[in-house]
């Protein structure tokens, strides 16, 4: 559902209006389908790009494939620069492929990816200011931290982390400052802030103008539900979803790690261990903040990742000042390896699960309409033809791939008077996706057939 929701805001970019600050759907329920979530960067890249290739579904795919593995060569550069080791860097850089949701939606449509991959690339850039004062480096890593955390507005828990080390910096470590000229990380910081919370107060105004009601603009917090909610959320969190974020053995190396971090606090690196802990107040408050959220959407695990990857990269470091004997090294890599390739294979057969899924109740419509799509383009409909899609759970999916302007109606919404008020707000075509003679005996009371396909009819509306 969600994926359709992001090609949808391409193809209107492609197909209606250019314009990037006002974003739309092929949803009519929002004034002439108005509606804007995350900051639409590679929605109008992919408008672009359908500009020279044609509308190829594959384009957005790409952009958003290419911007994760960007990330990840990021956090490669990364530990390769803090812990000079080839092997480690390519362990850490390579670990995130381990993870189904990590290699499912790096493929795909969510906005979630871009904004990791962003994330993750940011990185390297702060990190060399730290070491040769670069600002042109300094400038391009908030750069895209900043777009990051305007794709998701989760992301922006790292420019604020990176923010709170500063001012930490500035009142206890003044005679040995731990960040390189903080006042300007500082600045930079609050200036990726205030972009993110002047693009959130544009999405609240642009959606009350059009009455738009498609997306979740505020936290879902824990404290708002109750205490057997909670032990739900929690049991689908730690359980049904737990093997898609990483496999097991991953997660047991981290509780290791922790434990190994913790007896040895005194050799870690302290500029790392107190970033992390203060990257750690913001994970735990952002999960707090959507608690709820992660009952139904994997996704949301991904915004743990860059914290996750950096607290690794602790991990190693603290071995490293622990000891310098390489066959200590030699092993933690070798079974670190032999982790990765296990977690890599068990990831790739629940990848191909989820892409070998069947038709559900969330694409049928979308799938169906697919399949007749050729004989529905011969019909010669008027391109600006609003239509009423149904029974549809999506609320761009079959008007998605119809490539039509309308509405969605779920089943227990089917019902002549919903369709006639529909009609009044200037719905012309009735598609029903089904073979129900019921439902189908709703579109002759109301309009003219004039298609019958395989499940699916369509109806011209009577005036």
């Amino acid at each position: 559902m969600r994926q359709t929701d992001s090609l949808s805001f391409a193809a209107n970019y492609f197909n209606y209006d250019f314009n990037f600050f006002k974003p739309q759907l092929y949803n009519l329920k929002n004034i002439d389908g108005h509606a804007a979530c995350e900051f639409p960067f590679t929605y109008y890249l992919t408008a672009l790009g359908y500009k020279i290739f044609g509308e190829q579904l594959y384009i957005q795919r790409l952009i958003h494939l290419f911007i994760a593995y960007f990330g990840t060569f990021g956090i490669y550069k990364l530990t390769h620069h803090i812990l000079k080791d080839y092997v480690y860097a390519l362990i850490i850089g390579i670990i995130i492929f381990t993870s189904t949701v990590f290699n499912y939606y790096s493929f795909n449509y969510l906005p979630d990816i871009p904004a990791l991959g962003l994330c993750l690339a940011s990185g390297i850039f702060i990190y060399k200011y730290q070491k040769s004062n670069n600002s042109q480096a300094l400038l391009l890593g908030f750069i895209l931290l900043t777009i990051s955390s305007l794709i998701k507005v989760t992301y922006t828990i790292y420019p604020i982390g990176i923010v709170v080390f500063s001012i930490i910096s500035i009142l206890f470590f003044r005679n040995a400052p731990i960040v390189q000229n903080p006042k300007k990380v500082i600045l930079y910081g609050l200036i990726s802030i205030v972009l993110v919370v002047a693009w959130n107060l544009y999405i609240i105004y642009y959606n009350t103008v059009y009455e738009s009601h498609s997306f979740i603009n505020s936290a879902r917090p824990i404290w708002k539900i109750n205490s057997e909610k909670i032990l739900y959320v929690w049991d689908i969190f730690s359980n049904y979803w737990f093997k898609q974020y990483l496999p097991k053995s991953v997660f047991h190396f981290i509780y290791v790690a922790f434990f190994f971090q913790l007896i040895f606090i005194k050799r870690g690196n302290k500029k790392l261990m107190l970033l992390l802990g203060i990257l750690l107040l913001g994970n735990l408050s952002y999960f707090a903040l959507f608690y709820t959220q992660f009952v139904d959407h994997d996704y949301y695990f991904m915004v743990f990742f860059p914290f996750i990857l950096l607290f690794l990269i602790s991990t190693f470091k603290t071995l490293q000042n622990l000891t310098q004997n390489q066959i200590i090294h030699t092993i933690v890599k070798s079974a670190f390896i032999i982790l990765i390739i296990y977690g890599i294979h068990f990831s790739r057969v629940r990848v191909h699960k989820r892409f070998g899924a069947g038709v559900d109740i969330y694409s049928k419509a979308g799938l169906v309409i697919n399949d007749n799509k050729e004989a529905i383009d011969n019909l010669m409909l008027p391109s600006d033809s609003k239509f009423i899609v149904a029974p549809d759970y999506c609320q761009n999916g079959g008007l998605f791939f119809l490539d039509k302007k309308g509405w969605n109606l779920k089943p227990n919404e089917i019902n002549i008077e919903k369709i006639n008020n529909l009609k009044d707000k200037g719905a012309n075509y009735l598609l029903l996706v089904t073979e129900d003679p019921e439902i189908l005996a709703k579109g002759d009371s109301t309009g003219t057939q004039i298609f019958r396909g395989k499940e699916l009819s369509i109806f011209e509306l009577k005036p």
